[in-house]
Protein backbone atom coordinates (compact mmCIF):
# COMPACT_ATOMS: atom_id res chain seq x y z
CA UNK A 1 0.00 0.00 0.00
CA UNK A 2 2.79 2.45 0.72
CA UNK A 3 4.74 1.65 -2.29
CA UNK A 4 1.53 2.21 -4.42
CA UNK A 5 1.11 5.33 -2.11
CA UNK A 6 4.84 6.20 -3.23
CA UNK A 7 4.26 5.70 -6.90
CA UNK A 8 1.34 7.45 -7.18
CA UNK A 9 3.28 10.95 -4.98
CA UNK A 10 6.17 10.97 -7.70
CA UNK A 11 3.32 11.11 -10.78
CA UNK A 12 1.35 13.83 -8.50
CA UNK A 13 4.18 15.50 -7.25
CA UNK A 14 5.99 15.98 -11.39
CA UNK A 15 2.38 17.15 -12.42
CA UNK A 16 1.61 19.53 -10.10
CA UNK A 17 5.51 21.13 -9.99
CA UNK A 18 5.37 21.17 -14.09
CA UNK A 19 1.81 23.77 -13.62
CA UNK A 20 3.40 25.31 -11.26
CA UNK A 21 6.69 25.92 -12.55
CA UNK A 22 5.68 27.21 -15.69
CA UNK A 23 3.47 29.56 -14.21
CA UNK A 24 6.19 32.54 -13.70
CA UNK A 25 3.90 34.06 -16.73
CA UNK A 26 0.57 33.75 -15.29
CA UNK A 27 -0.72 34.91 -11.93
CA UNK A 28 -2.49 33.95 -8.63
CA UNK A 29 -1.46 32.14 -5.99
CA UNK A 30 1.80 30.40 -7.72
CA UNK A 31 2.58 33.90 -9.53
CA UNK A 32 2.91 35.38 -5.92
CA UNK A 33 5.89 33.06 -4.83
CA UNK A 34 7.87 33.10 -8.28
CA UNK A 35 7.91 36.81 -8.18
CA UNK A 36 8.77 36.89 -3.88
CA UNK A 37 11.93 34.64 -5.01
CA UNK A 38 12.62 35.91 -8.39
CA UNK A 39 11.64 39.49 -8.18
CA UNK A 40 11.80 40.70 -11.97
CA UNK A 41 10.54 38.09 -15.05
CA UNK A 42 13.36 36.55 -16.77
CA UNK A 43 14.59 38.63 -20.06
CA UNK A 44 16.38 35.65 -21.78
CA UNK A 45 14.75 32.35 -23.03
CA UNK A 46 17.89 30.14 -21.32
CA UNK A 47 16.73 32.57 -18.20
CA UNK A 48 12.94 31.01 -18.22
CA UNK A 49 14.44 27.90 -18.17
CA UNK A 50 16.55 29.01 -14.70
CA UNK A 51 13.16 30.52 -13.47
CA UNK A 52 11.40 26.55 -14.22
CA UNK A 53 14.37 24.79 -12.66
CA UNK A 54 14.22 27.01 -9.53
CA UNK A 55 10.60 26.88 -8.93
CA UNK A 56 10.44 23.28 -10.06
CA UNK A 57 13.07 22.68 -6.88
CA UNK A 58 11.03 25.60 -4.19
CA UNK A 59 7.70 23.26 -5.01
CA UNK A 60 9.48 19.75 -4.57
CA UNK A 61 10.46 20.41 -1.41
CA UNK A 62 7.81 22.46 -0.36
CA UNK A 63 5.16 19.38 -0.92
CA UNK A 64 7.71 16.47 0.33
CA UNK A 65 8.03 18.20 3.41
CA UNK A 66 4.30 18.90 3.68
CA UNK A 67 3.88 15.47 2.79
CA UNK A 68 6.43 13.45 5.08
CA UNK A 69 5.59 16.13 8.12
CA UNK A 70 2.23 15.09 7.21
CA UNK A 71 2.95 11.38 7.28
CA UNK A 72 5.10 11.59 10.53
CA UNK A 73 1.80 14.43 12.22
CA UNK A 74 -0.42 11.41 11.37
CA UNK A 75 1.89 7.86 12.45
CA UNK A 76 2.63 10.06 15.70
CA UNK A 77 -0.85 9.87 16.28
CA UNK A 78 -1.86 6.87 15.25
CA UNK A 79 1.16 4.57 16.68
CA UNK A 80 1.04 6.79 19.80
CA UNK A 81 1.93 4.77 22.93
CA UNK A 82 -1.54 3.73 24.61
CA UNK A 83 -2.25 2.43 28.37
CA UNK A 84 -3.16 -1.28 28.51
CA UNK A 85 -1.75 -1.95 24.73
CA UNK A 86 1.67 -3.71 24.39
CA UNK A 87 3.41 -1.59 21.22
CA UNK A 88 3.83 -3.72 18.34
CA UNK A 89 7.04 -5.12 17.00
CA UNK A 90 8.40 -2.74 14.23
CA UNK A 91 8.88 -4.71 10.91
CA UNK A 92 13.43 -4.98 10.44
CA UNK A 93 12.75 -5.43 6.52
CA UNK A 94 10.55 -4.58 3.79
CA UNK A 95 11.45 -5.11 0.58
CA UNK A 96 9.13 -2.96 -1.46
CA UNK A 97 9.23 0.21 0.77
CA UNK A 98 13.17 0.31 0.58
CA UNK A 99 12.91 -0.34 -2.87
CA UNK A 100 10.21 2.66 -3.51
CA UNK A 101 12.47 4.96 -1.39
CA UNK A 102 15.48 4.41 -3.28
CA UNK A 103 14.12 4.36 -6.70
CA UNK A 104 11.52 6.99 -6.99
CA UNK A 105 13.88 9.82 -5.09
CA UNK A 106 16.90 8.72 -7.18
CA UNK A 107 14.44 9.35 -11.00
CA UNK A 108 13.42 12.87 -9.47
CA UNK A 109 17.49 13.41 -8.63
CA UNK A 110 18.46 11.94 -12.47
CA UNK A 111 15.90 14.41 -14.03
CA UNK A 112 16.72 17.42 -11.98
CA UNK A 113 20.75 16.60 -13.03
CA UNK A 114 19.94 16.76 -17.10
CA UNK A 115 17.50 19.24 -16.96
CA UNK A 116 19.98 21.52 -14.86
CA UNK A 117 22.70 20.12 -17.52
CA UNK A 118 20.87 20.95 -20.57
CA UNK A 119 20.22 24.69 -19.03
CA UNK A 120 24.19 25.22 -18.09
CA UNK A 121 25.39 24.41 -21.36
CA UNK A 122 22.91 26.58 -23.05
CA UNK A 123 24.31 29.05 -21.26
CA UNK A 124 27.55 28.26 -21.73
CA UNK A 125 27.92 26.99 -24.79
CA UNK A 126 27.98 29.84 -28.25
CA UNK A 127 26.13 28.72 -31.35
CA UNK A 128 28.04 29.03 -34.78
CA UNK A 129 25.83 32.41 -35.45
CA UNK A 130 26.83 34.11 -32.17
CA UNK A 131 28.04 37.72 -31.85
CA UNK A 132 31.49 37.86 -30.25
CA UNK A 133 31.84 40.81 -27.47
CA UNK A 134 34.75 41.13 -25.25
CA UNK A 135 34.17 42.25 -21.77
CA UNK A 136 37.09 43.83 -19.68
CA UNK A 137 36.79 44.38 -15.97
CA UNK A 138 38.88 46.26 -13.60
CA UNK A 139 38.47 48.01 -10.67
CA UNK A 140 35.93 49.49 -10.53
CA UNK A 141 33.79 49.41 -14.16
CA UNK A 142 33.53 47.16 -17.05
CA UNK A 143 34.31 48.41 -21.06
CA UNK A 144 33.14 45.90 -24.04
CA UNK A 145 34.52 45.71 -27.18
CA UNK A 146 32.32 45.46 -30.39
CA UNK A 147 33.36 43.24 -33.66
CA UNK A 148 34.02 46.49 -35.35
CA UNK A 149 36.77 47.77 -32.95
CA UNK A 150 34.17 50.62 -31.12
CA UNK A 151 35.31 49.83 -27.26
CA UNK A 152 32.36 51.24 -25.01
CA UNK A 153 33.30 52.68 -21.24
CA UNK A 154 31.69 54.16 -18.80
CA UNK A 155 33.17 57.72 -20.90
CA UNK A 156 31.75 56.80 -23.57
CA UNK A 157 27.91 55.76 -22.58
CA UNK A 158 27.07 56.34 -19.45
CA UNK A 159 24.28 56.88 -16.64
CA UNK A 160 24.28 57.36 -12.90
CA UNK A 161 24.67 54.99 -10.31
CA UNK A 162 25.04 56.28 -6.97
CA UNK A 163 27.64 59.15 -6.87
CA UNK A 164 29.55 56.56 -10.19
CA UNK A 165 28.93 57.07 -13.54
CA UNK A 166 28.91 53.19 -14.70
CA UNK A 167 29.16 52.00 -18.83
CA UNK A 168 25.85 51.57 -20.91
CA UNK A 169 26.20 48.77 -23.76
CA UNK A 170 23.90 48.21 -26.40
CA UNK A 171 23.38 44.53 -27.63
CA UNK A 172 20.58 43.36 -30.30
CA UNK A 173 17.59 41.51 -29.39
CA UNK A 174 17.43 38.05 -30.16
CA UNK A 175 20.75 37.10 -31.66
CA UNK A 176 22.86 34.44 -29.97
CA UNK A 177 25.77 37.13 -27.81
CA UNK A 178 28.75 35.18 -26.65
CA UNK A 179 30.84 37.05 -24.29
CA UNK A 180 34.80 36.44 -24.19
CA UNK A 181 35.67 37.67 -20.72
CA UNK A 182 38.82 38.74 -18.80
CA UNK A 183 40.23 41.10 -15.85
CA UNK A 184 43.30 44.12 -16.46
CA UNK A 185 43.66 43.33 -12.27
CA UNK A 186 41.48 41.03 -9.61
CA UNK A 187 39.04 38.69 -10.17
CA UNK A 188 35.15 40.05 -10.61
CA UNK A 189 31.99 38.45 -11.38
CA UNK A 190 29.64 39.84 -14.19
CA UNK A 191 26.12 39.26 -12.89
CA UNK A 192 23.07 40.12 -14.74
CA UNK A 193 19.88 39.30 -12.53
CA UNK A 194 17.48 39.68 -15.48
CA UNK A 195 19.49 37.24 -17.17
CA UNK A 196 19.91 35.02 -14.44
CA UNK A 197 23.72 34.58 -15.47
CA UNK A 198 26.64 35.18 -13.44
CA UNK A 199 30.69 34.27 -14.77
CA UNK A 200 33.86 35.39 -12.57
CA UNK A 201 36.44 37.40 -14.82
CA UNK A 202 40.14 36.50 -13.57
CA UNK A 203 43.54 37.72 -14.69
CA UNK A 204 45.48 35.87 -17.46
CA UNK A 205 42.60 33.94 -18.20
CA UNK A 206 39.92 34.07 -20.53
CA UNK A 207 35.99 33.00 -19.22
CA UNK A 208 33.17 33.24 -21.49
CA UNK A 209 28.93 32.85 -21.07
CA UNK A 210 26.16 33.49 -23.81
CA UNK A 211 23.06 34.79 -24.01
CA UNK A 212 19.85 36.11 -26.49
CA UNK A 213 18.32 38.91 -24.86
CA UNK A 214 14.66 39.32 -25.48
CA UNK A 215 13.44 42.18 -27.68
CA UNK A 216 11.48 45.05 -26.40
CA UNK A 217 7.13 44.08 -27.02
CA UNK A 218 4.64 46.34 -27.20
CA UNK A 219 2.53 46.02 -23.80
CA UNK A 220 4.94 44.31 -21.75
CA UNK A 221 6.92 46.15 -19.08
CA UNK A 222 9.91 47.82 -18.94
CA UNK A 223 9.63 49.08 -22.09
CA UNK A 224 11.33 53.00 -22.96
CA UNK A 225 11.64 54.90 -25.99
CA UNK A 226 14.83 56.83 -26.43
CA UNK A 227 14.20 60.77 -26.44
CA UNK A 228 12.66 62.65 -29.68
CA UNK A 229 15.06 65.40 -29.52
CA UNK A 230 17.53 67.16 -26.40
CA UNK A 231 14.96 68.99 -24.65
CA UNK A 232 13.14 65.56 -24.11
CA UNK A 233 16.47 64.00 -22.97
CA UNK A 234 17.50 66.87 -20.66
CA UNK A 235 13.95 66.42 -19.32
CA UNK A 236 14.50 62.80 -18.84
CA UNK A 237 17.60 62.82 -17.41
CA UNK A 238 16.22 65.54 -14.48
CA UNK A 239 15.79 64.60 -10.93
CA UNK A 240 12.61 63.67 -10.37
CA UNK A 241 11.60 63.11 -14.31
CA UNK A 242 10.07 59.70 -12.92
CA UNK A 243 8.12 60.39 -9.66
CA UNK A 244 7.85 57.74 -7.26
CA UNK A 245 10.06 55.37 -9.68
CA UNK A 246 13.31 53.96 -7.35
CA UNK A 247 16.14 55.93 -8.80
CA UNK A 248 17.75 52.42 -10.64
CA UNK A 249 14.28 51.92 -12.26
CA UNK A 250 14.78 54.29 -15.39
CA UNK A 251 17.97 54.69 -16.98
CA UNK A 252 17.35 57.93 -19.52
CA UNK A 253 19.35 57.90 -22.11
CA UNK A 254 21.07 60.84 -24.44
CA UNK A 255 19.50 62.16 -27.72
CA UNK A 256 20.71 59.87 -30.56
CA UNK A 257 19.34 61.00 -33.96
CA UNK A 258 19.08 57.72 -35.58
CA UNK A 259 17.50 56.08 -32.32
CA UNK A 260 14.98 58.98 -32.02
CA UNK A 261 11.50 57.42 -30.77
CA UNK A 262 12.86 53.98 -30.63
CA UNK A 263 11.67 51.08 -27.88
CA UNK A 264 14.58 50.00 -25.52
CA UNK A 265 14.67 47.66 -22.21
CA UNK A 266 17.32 48.17 -19.70
CA UNK A 267 19.38 45.77 -17.50
CA UNK A 268 21.59 46.01 -14.70
CA UNK A 269 24.94 44.32 -14.48
CA UNK A 270 26.62 44.23 -10.77
CA UNK A 271 29.75 43.11 -9.93
CA UNK A 272 29.37 40.05 -7.17
CA UNK A 273 32.86 39.34 -6.48
CA UNK A 274 34.27 41.40 -4.01
CA UNK A 275 37.34 43.46 -5.56
CA UNK A 276 37.82 46.57 -3.51
CA UNK A 277 36.64 49.89 -1.82
CA UNK A 278 34.15 50.29 -4.95
CA UNK A 279 32.98 47.09 -5.52
CA UNK A 280 29.30 47.96 -4.56
CA UNK A 281 29.38 50.82 -7.05
CA UNK A 282 30.67 48.71 -9.94
CA UNK A 283 28.22 48.28 -12.00
CA UNK A 284 26.61 48.66 -15.69
CA UNK A 285 23.77 48.70 -17.99
CA UNK A 286 22.79 46.58 -20.90
CA UNK A 287 20.53 48.58 -23.30
CA UNK A 288 18.34 46.33 -25.87
CA UNK A 289 17.11 47.23 -28.84
CA UNK A 290 15.99 45.32 -32.07
CA UNK A 291 18.83 44.08 -34.70
CA UNK A 292 18.61 46.75 -37.21
CA UNK A 293 18.50 49.61 -34.51
CA UNK A 294 21.27 47.92 -32.69
CA UNK A 295 23.43 48.47 -36.09
CA UNK A 296 22.74 52.14 -36.41
CA UNK A 297 23.51 52.70 -33.09
CA UNK A 298 26.66 50.93 -34.30
CA UNK A 299 27.44 53.84 -37.00
CA UNK A 300 26.56 56.13 -35.11
CA UNK A 301 28.80 55.24 -31.97
CA UNK A 302 31.80 54.38 -34.49
CA UNK A 303 31.70 58.07 -35.61
CA UNK A 304 31.32 59.60 -32.09
CA UNK A 305 34.11 57.17 -30.21
CA UNK A 306 36.95 59.00 -31.59
CA UNK A 307 36.39 63.08 -30.93
CA UNK A 308 38.67 65.23 -33.24
CA UNK A 309 39.09 67.77 -30.25
CA UNK A 310 42.16 65.85 -28.39
CA UNK A 311 40.61 67.71 -25.24
CA UNK A 312 37.79 66.21 -25.53
CA UNK A 313 38.35 62.81 -26.25
CA UNK A 314 41.10 63.06 -22.87
CA UNK A 315 38.08 64.39 -21.11
CA UNK A 316 36.17 61.00 -22.78
CA UNK A 317 39.11 58.52 -21.42
CA UNK A 318 38.79 60.31 -18.42
CA UNK A 319 35.77 59.08 -17.28
CA UNK A 320 35.92 56.10 -18.30
CA UNK A 321 39.59 55.01 -17.16
CA UNK A 322 40.17 57.49 -13.96
CA UNK A 323 37.36 58.99 -12.56
CA UNK A 324 37.21 56.37 -9.65
CA UNK A 325 40.72 57.34 -8.45
CA UNK A 326 41.32 61.20 -9.70
CA UNK A 327 39.08 64.75 -9.34
CA UNK A 328 39.44 67.65 -11.60
CA UNK A 329 37.97 70.28 -9.41
CA UNK A 330 40.69 70.01 -6.50
CA UNK A 331 38.75 67.92 -4.22
CA UNK A 332 40.52 64.81 -3.03
CA UNK A 333 40.36 61.07 -3.62
CA UNK A 334 42.05 57.62 -3.72
CA UNK A 335 44.43 59.60 -6.45
CA UNK A 336 45.75 62.92 -6.51
CA UNK A 337 43.81 65.65 -7.95
CA UNK A 338 43.88 67.03 -11.81
CA UNK A 339 43.33 70.30 -11.16
CA UNK A 340 46.58 72.20 -11.59
CA UNK A 341 48.57 68.84 -11.43
CA UNK A 342 50.15 70.01 -14.91
CA UNK A 343 52.93 71.91 -14.86
CA UNK A 344 53.29 72.07 -10.79
CA UNK A 345 55.96 70.32 -8.64
CA UNK A 346 55.25 67.99 -6.36
CA UNK A 347 56.28 65.96 -3.53
CA UNK A 348 56.96 62.24 -3.91
CA UNK A 349 57.60 59.74 -0.74
CA UNK A 350 61.50 58.77 -1.86
CA UNK A 351 61.77 62.49 -1.33
CA UNK A 352 61.94 63.85 -4.47
CA UNK A 353 60.44 66.82 -6.01
CA UNK A 354 59.43 66.24 -9.94
CA UNK A 355 57.34 68.93 -12.02
CA UNK A 356 54.52 66.88 -13.75
CA UNK A 357 55.45 67.26 -17.42
CA UNK A 358 54.37 64.81 -20.50
CA UNK A 359 57.07 62.51 -19.69
CA UNK A 360 56.16 62.36 -15.66
CA UNK A 361 52.74 61.96 -16.40
CA UNK A 362 53.31 58.89 -19.10
CA UNK A 363 55.94 57.50 -16.44
CA UNK A 364 53.05 57.90 -13.67
CA UNK A 365 50.47 55.97 -16.01
CA UNK A 366 52.79 53.24 -17.81
CA UNK A 367 54.58 52.39 -13.82
CA UNK A 368 52.92 54.40 -11.21
CA UNK A 369 54.43 52.90 -8.43
CA UNK A 370 57.83 54.12 -9.45
CA UNK A 371 56.97 57.17 -7.80
CA UNK A 372 54.35 57.48 -5.88
CA UNK A 373 52.52 61.03 -4.51
CA UNK A 374 53.21 62.22 -0.85
CA UNK A 375 49.48 61.58 1.19
CA UNK A 376 48.44 59.27 -1.17
CA UNK A 377 48.86 55.13 -1.04
CA UNK A 378 50.32 53.27 -3.87
CA UNK A 379 46.96 52.36 -5.54
CA UNK A 380 46.94 53.21 -9.29
CA UNK A 381 47.08 50.08 -11.64
CA UNK A 382 49.44 50.25 -14.60
CA UNK A 383 47.63 51.01 -17.93
CA UNK A 384 49.72 49.03 -20.57
CA UNK A 385 50.09 50.39 -24.05
CA UNK A 386 47.49 47.55 -24.97
CA UNK A 387 44.91 49.02 -22.39
CA UNK A 388 45.80 52.38 -23.30
CA UNK A 389 47.60 53.36 -26.52
CA UNK A 390 50.08 56.30 -26.95
CA UNK A 391 47.44 58.63 -28.75
CA UNK A 392 45.16 58.05 -25.82
CA UNK A 393 48.06 59.24 -23.18
CA UNK A 394 48.80 62.10 -25.40
CA UNK A 395 44.46 62.77 -25.26
CA UNK A 396 44.72 62.53 -21.81
CA UNK A 397 47.78 64.76 -21.07
CA UNK A 398 45.81 67.12 -23.30
CA UNK A 399 43.24 67.01 -21.12
CA UNK A 400 45.35 67.49 -17.82
CA UNK A 401 46.88 70.36 -19.37
CA UNK A 402 43.23 72.21 -19.95
CA UNK A 403 42.81 71.92 -15.93
CA UNK A 404 45.72 73.81 -15.21
CA UNK A 405 47.48 77.31 -15.18
CA UNK A 406 50.81 76.53 -15.80
CA UNK A 407 50.12 74.38 -18.74
CA UNK A 408 50.83 75.74 -22.49
CA UNK A 409 47.85 75.69 -24.50
CA UNK A 410 46.64 72.68 -26.75
CA UNK A 411 47.41 72.86 -30.10
CA UNK A 412 44.66 72.21 -31.89
CA UNK A 413 43.86 68.98 -34.15
CA UNK A 414 45.23 69.04 -37.63
CA UNK A 415 41.88 68.31 -38.87
CA UNK A 416 40.75 71.98 -37.88
CA UNK A 417 43.60 73.73 -39.26
CA UNK A 418 42.83 73.61 -43.34
CA UNK A 419 39.06 74.82 -42.31
CA UNK A 420 40.42 77.81 -40.03
CA UNK A 421 42.93 78.59 -43.21
CA UNK A 422 40.49 78.65 -45.72
CA UNK A 423 38.13 81.25 -43.32
CA UNK A 424 41.20 83.58 -43.72
CA UNK A 425 41.42 83.46 -47.22
CA UNK A 426 38.08 83.97 -48.00
CA UNK A 427 38.17 86.84 -45.78
CA UNK A 428 41.43 88.32 -47.61
CA UNK A 429 39.27 87.86 -51.26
Amino acid sequence: MLTSFLAQAMVTTHATLATASASTSGSGFFQFWDRLWLREPAMTEAAKDTDYMFMWLWWFCVIWFVGLMGIMAYFCIKYRRKPGKIAERSPSHHLGIELAWTIIPTLFLVWIFFKGFWGYMEKMVPTGTAMELKLTGYKWSWNMEYPNGLVVDRGFMNTSFGAELVPVFYVPADMPITLRMNSNDVMHSFWVPDFRIKQDLMPNRYTGMTFTAIGPKDGEPGIHTHPMNEEEAKRNRSPGATPGAPSASRIAPEFIPELAGVKYTDHWVFCAEYCGTYHSEMAAVIRVVSKEDFNKWLVWAAKKSTPTDPVEWGKLLYKGKCASCHTVDGGKNTGPTWQNLYGYEHDYTDGSKIVADDNHIVESIRNPGKRVRVGYANNMNAFSEAQLNPKQTEAIISYMKSLSDKAPKVTPSEGDKPAEKSKEQASAK
